[in-house]
């Protein structure tokens, strides 16, 4: 067993100990015994560190706290005993995301429906990562409808608008090229007309983007065509121009900020159907 010496000190000098084992391992048993899936030893390591007054939410030289490493290795059961021994869901690692943006950037749906059962669910919805987005930004923009549906029927902000450019989870979904979640989006009652920092909506970014589907259905479902952007562009004139204004180069193409292979709601790939004919027989 890992660390027989700490786990067994006498309770009149476990502070003391605790103090010098973590000074001189920088802190990481708790991670290591995570990330190793030893849950008993984890639980033990728990209770000699809430005996000390000890916070559970350590950080190591990433900035990853044992919270965000369970979820990370999909361990469930580890996220749910973290949590009920007081983990904070809302501490986040080196790029902002808390646990529940890394069960969405992972896919790990067991793990998020039990940090969505935490009583601190509220505040940790909507906190934004260093790249701007929430979590349920990072799941329209993985392509995870069944996590952008626990959001939503969590309380998640359908029309949350991300910090950098304004643009709501409809928005990345259309520069995604997913119209199965824009069409998902639209029937949870997403704002159509919902208009970005630069004053695109989300049929802006269909238009210049030669997605006629996509383009049909936001005007099936009540988008306003005649909205201007700041450049003074309605849907049409951008379609014309076969242009749009992206924040990024990961967002125009719907890609998550951070590095991972590209799924295939990525594709940057665009209808070969010119823009410029593909608003004419809706106006």
């Amino acid at each position: 067993m890992p660390f027989p010496l700490l786990i067994f000190l006498p309770f009149p000098v476990l502070n003391l100990g605790l103090r010098l084992f973590f000074h001189f391992t920088q802190r990481l048993p708790l991670h290591i015994a995570v990330v190793h899936g030893e849950l008993p030893i984890v639980v033990k390591l728990i209770h000699l560190l809430l005996m000390a007054h000890r916070s559970l939410d350590i950080y190591n030289n990433l900035r990853q706290t044992p919270l965000h490493l369970a979820v990370i290795t999909q361990q469930s059961k580890m996220v749910e005993v973290l949590l009920r021994e007081g983990a904070d869901p809302c501490a986040l690692d080196r790029n902002g995301q808390t646990a529940m943006h890394l069960c969405c950037e992972y896919d790990h749906q067991d793990c998020l429906s039990i940090v969505l059962s935490c009583p601190s669910l509220a505040k940790c919805l909507e906190i934004r990562n260093y790249q701007g987005l929430s979590p349920l930004h990072l799941a329209v923009l993985r392509g995870h409808k069944h996590l952008a549906r626990m959001l939503i029927d969590a309380g998640a902000d359908i029309n949350a608008m991300d910090i950098k450019s304004g643009q709501t989870p409809l928005m990345h979904a259309v520069e995604s090229n997913n119209a199965d979640m824009v069409h998902f989006l639209i029937e949870r009652g997403c704002d159509v007309n919902s208009q970005s920092y630069s004053g695109n909506t989300a049929l802006h970014s269909a238009c210049g983007r030669g997605q006629v589907d996509t383009v049909r259905l936001l005007l099936k479902s009540g988008a306003d065509s005649s909205l201007k952007n700041y450049h003074n562009d309605t849907p049409v004139m951008v379609a014309k121009n076969k242009k749009v204004t992206s924040p990024s180069p990961n967002h125009s193409h719907g890609c998550s900020p951070f590095s991972r292979p590209h799924t295939p709601h990525c594709s940057t790939s665009h209808s070969p159907n010119t823009p410029s004919a593909l608003l004419l027989p809706f106006f």
